[in-house]
């Protein structure tokens, strides 16, 4: 008897079934396309508006690219309507990274990424504050200077966004702790509009969020 336990818990701590010697039933099925964080923050002048200034953060740890940071900025900066100082582009210290991340993945949610490529800049990136108080992105590149803040946040959740719903080739897996307010700032002018609220199942989200321990898989 006592045998027969040991043998199943080396069985066990070894993860093989003692039955069928299969995979343990807690790994995902899938190809991991990438590993990583995944803020955003989309500003709107009023509430159902389209968003006047729209950001995608990634932070990759892993990924066929390599790991690095690609940040998508598209805004009316000052809620004006198309003026010089608008901007759309996509900031990079990994520049293969951001042509895999917006024609791979970006591309899966909206086709303007593949079909209308983001001009990308060379940039830094640093990261300070922490979810206590405000979180801090900071870009640097040749003409431009942009700081990226999430506050005052809600609770935390955990997603699992599965395969073809909606339309979606991809399961995805994050943690979600979205904020109450966010700014963006472009060269010291903070861009106009505001965070609005928005529930995500039964719990309470909004259109910024910091996206930690995000995997996808396909």
């Amino acid at each position: 008897m006592i045998r027969h336990i040991a043998v199943v818990v080396t069985l066990l701590a070894l993860g093989v079934s003692g039955a069928s010697g299969q995979s343990p039933s807690d790994v995902k099925d899938g190809r991991v396309a990438v590993v990583g964080e995944n803020p955003g923050i989309r500003l709107a002048m009023k509430e159902g508006a389209a968003p006047s200034t729209s950001v995608s953060f990634w932070r990759v740890f892993q990924s066929p690219a390599g790991e690095g940071h690609v940040c998508f900025v598209t805004s009316d900066v000052k809620g004006d309507g198309p003026t010089a100082d608008d901007i759309r582009l996509a900031f990079a210290d990994n520049e293969q990274l951001a042509q895999y991340v917006a024609t791979q993945l970006m591309t899966a949610f909206d086709k303007a990424y593949g079909d209308k490529p983001f001009p990308v800049r060379r940039a830094r990136f640093e990261r300070s504050g922490d979810t206590a108080t405000a979180w801090k992105e900071t870009i640097k590149a040749d003409g431009y200077s942009i700081d990226l803040v999430w506050r005052d946040f809600y609770e935390p959740f955990a997603i699992e966004s599965r395969v073809g719903v909606p339309h979606n080739p991809y399961t995805i897996l994050s943690t979600f702790i979205p904020a109450k307010s966010a700014d963006v700032i472009v060269n010291g002018t903070r861009a106009a509009g505001t965070v609005t609220p928005r529930m995500r199942g039964n719990r309470q989200s909004s259109s910024a969020f910091l996206a930690f321990a995000e995997t996808w898989l396909k």
